[in-house]
C-alpha cells in the first residue's frame, strides 16, 4: 500500500499549496471558485478542462459508492459531495483511508503490505477495521462543524446574499459541516448476528 499512500499524500500536498495560494491572493468570499468555474465555460479549452475534471471526479465517486455500499448512506453522501466540490484533495484523503483500511489489522503487512481487494472493494472484500474516534476528537469535530457553519453564514451575509457566492459558499461548505458532524457522531457498530 506504499504507492497509494505516497500518491495520496502527494495530491494532498499539491492541492494544499494551491489552496493556500487562493487564500492568500484571492479568498473565498466570492463563491469558493464557483464563479470562476462557471465563467470558464465561455472558453472552449476551459470548458474542456472543467469537464475533464468533473468526469474524472465522477469515476472516483463511482468507486467510492461501490466501496462504501452497505455502510451508512449519509457517509457515502458526504464523501461524494466533498469530492464533487473540493476535488482531488478529498480523493487523496479517501485513498489514504482506503489504504489504511486495506493494511490495518493484518500482521506483518507494514507500509508495503496490504490487501488490494480490500483497497478497491472495501467491505465487499471482507470486514473492515472499525474506525474509532476518541471523545476529545469527536468534541473537536463538533466544534469545527459549528465554527465552519458560523463562518459560512457570516461570509454569505458579508456578500449581501449575492446568488453566485451564496450558492458557492453553501454548496462548498455544507459538506464540510456535514463531515465534521459525522465525525462527531460516528456510526455505531452493527449488532452481531
Amino acid at each position: 500500500m506504499t504507492a497509494p499512500r505516497l500518491l495520496g499524500w502527494l495530491v494532498i500536498a499539491i492541492m494544499s499549496v494551491l489552496m493556500a495560494n487562493i487564500l492568500i491572493h484571492d479568498g473565498m468570499d466570492h463563491g469558493v471558485g464557483f464563479d470562476t468555474f462557471a465563467a470558464g465555460a465561455s472558453n472552449p479549452w476551459q470548458l474542456f478542462i472543467n469537464n475533464d475534471l468533473v468526469t474524472g471526479l465522477l469515476f472516483m465517486c463511482g468507486w467510492i459508492i461501490l466501496r462504501e455500499r452497505g455502510g451508512r448512506v449519509i457517509d457515502t453522501i458526504a464523501w461524494v459531495w466533498m469530492v464533487m466540490w473540493w476535488g482531488n484533495i478529498i480523493v487523496g484523503v479517501y485513498v489514504l483511508r482506503a489504504a489504511w483500511q486495506a493494511g490495518a489489522g493484518q500482521a506483518g503487512t507494514g507500509q508495503s503490505g496490504g490487501d488490494w481487494h480490500r483497497f478497491f472493494l472495501g467491505r465487499h472484500a471482507g470486514s473492515l477495521p472499525p474506525v474509532t474516534i476518541a471523545a476529545p476528537l469527536r468534541m473537536l469535530a463538533a466544534l469545527a462543524a459549528l465554527a465552519v457553519a458560523i463562518w459560512t453564514i457570516w461570509t454569505i451575509r458579508a456578500t449581501g446574499f449575492a446568488p453566485i457566492p451564496t450558492m458557492g459558499l453553501t454548496l462548498g461548505f455544507a459538506p464540510i459541516v456535514l463531515t465534521f458532524a459525522l465525525l462527531a457522531l460516528p456510526a455505531r457498530p452493527a449488532p452481531a448476528r
